[in-house]
């Protein structure tokens, strides 16, 4: 079978999608010997790449995603390589495309929470739905990456149930480590001395609830000596948020800056997997305030570090997490640092979840998730399944 990726966010900068991509074609290419692959990826992706060229082919593509271009010019690039199945890794596939295909869809962000696509508009918006819809309503079989996913899908677009397939994620095959020049480095830069560090990872979005982390912050820092450290890309919302509280902003410390304050809000921006590392080594409890998350790699890879995490109690994240973290009402900043400080000052809570963590990781394997979609790519080329367009 010659089976076609889009792989166009594969790139680390594409955060939890390019982890997504990244490890499941590398343990795609590990367990399986039969079929060829073909792989669509930007140039900025195939720099990244550097995985044995076995059975692939790689085509790239100067494509964005999201974008006109990838509705018009990708349906003859694909068609041309005359794949039996393509695997579309977000939702975003050109709609134009008559072939067979499956689609992952990860969340319905863009759609419950439009804010997190840069200058959404209502044509945008509806752009966006619409390529949802036909993603869910052409495709042979829907990837969702959580039962949360799948019932999100089925509600909003009225899918059959059977149609989708639960694949899970895992954490990081790269198991994030760090050496201790890494360390040093990053407590001569921040000033870290022996304060605690609540430690955030991912985008800057709005369903991410930012705002209510550094909320709880506040109220955090009138109880205890603390910081936080939020890692990820800033957007101009936080930034303007950031400049509305005086609190805040006047102990913010950005990646560049060197003039450093001791009771800080550290924002190192995007950061290497040797620095992430070291971030999860130094800190003492990771928080996850999201109001919606799909999956949430984050907490996963904060559990592989060995960090106690305290999460939002709605969405996916109970699936995900288990008995792993210690949640909280993710509208209420109050509450967010009363479990935030329950960790900090509790030492058995803490080892428990941090036991409980190492516990929940193993439940969850790449080479499982690879193992899961090839034989999902069997099962569609042995029972030829087409969903009707309509």
């Amino acid at each position: 079978m010659r089976i076609g990726i889009d792989a166009r966010l594969y790139r680390s900068s594409a955060a939890g999608i390019g982890r997504y991509s990244q490890n499941l074609i590398k343990n795609l290419l590990a367990i399986d010997n039969e079929n060829e692959y073909v792989l669509f990826m930007t140039p900025e992706d195939k720099k990244e790449f550097d995985l044995p060229n076995k059975n692939i082919k790689i085509i790239q593509v100067d494509i964005p995603h999201y974008s006109l271009a990838e509705q018009t010019k990708m349906v003859k690039i694909i068609e041309k390589e005359k794949c039996d199945l393509v695997h579309f890794l977000n939702f975003n596939y050109p709609v134009c495309y008559k072939g067979k295909f499956i689609v992952t869809i990860h969340d319905l962000t863009l759609l419950f929470y439009p804010d997190a696509a840069k200058k959404t508009n209502f044509i945008k918006q509806s752009a966006f739905r619409y390529v949802f819809k036909k993603a869910c309503k052409n495709s042979s079989r829907i990837i969702a990456v959580s039962e949360n996913t799948k019932k999100d899908i089925i509600k909003t677009f009225n899918i059959p149930e059977a149609k989708i397939k639960v694949i899970y994620e895992a954490a990081d095959d790269k198991k994030l480590l760090s050496d201790e020049k890494s360390l040093e480095n990053i407590k001569h830069k921040y000033h870290i001395d022996e304060k605690k560090i609540i430690l955030y990872v991912g985008q800057f979005r709005q369903h991410k609830n930012i705002q209510g982390l550094l909320n709880a912050y506040e109220i955090l820092k009138k109880k205890m000596s603390v910081r936080l450290v939020l890692i990820g890309k800033v957007t101009e919302n936080i930034k303007k948020y950031i400049d509305s509280k005086p609190e805040i902003r006047d102990t913010l410390t950005l990646g560049n800056t060197s003039d450093i304050a001791e009771e800080s809000v550290i924002m190192p921006g995007f950061v290497s997997d040797e620095e992430l590392a070291a971030w999860y080594k130094l800190a003492d409890v990771f928080v996850f305030p999201s109001f919606y998350e799909g999956f949430g790699l984050p907490g996963l890879e904060a559990m592989q570090a060995g960090l106690p995490v305290v999460a939002s109690k709605v969405t996916s994240l109970p699936e995900i997490y288990n008995n792993a973290a210690l949640y909280f009402d993710p509208l209420k900043p109050d509450d967010i640092a009363d479990k935030i400080e329950i960790v900090l000052n509790n030492k058995n809570k803490k080892e428990e979840l941090i036991k409980n963590g190492y516990e929940n990781i193993k439940k969850y394997s790449w080479g499982k998730c690879a193992q899961e979609t090839l034989d999902l790519y069997k099962q569609i080329q042995k029972s030829e399944i087409l969903n009707p367009k309509s």
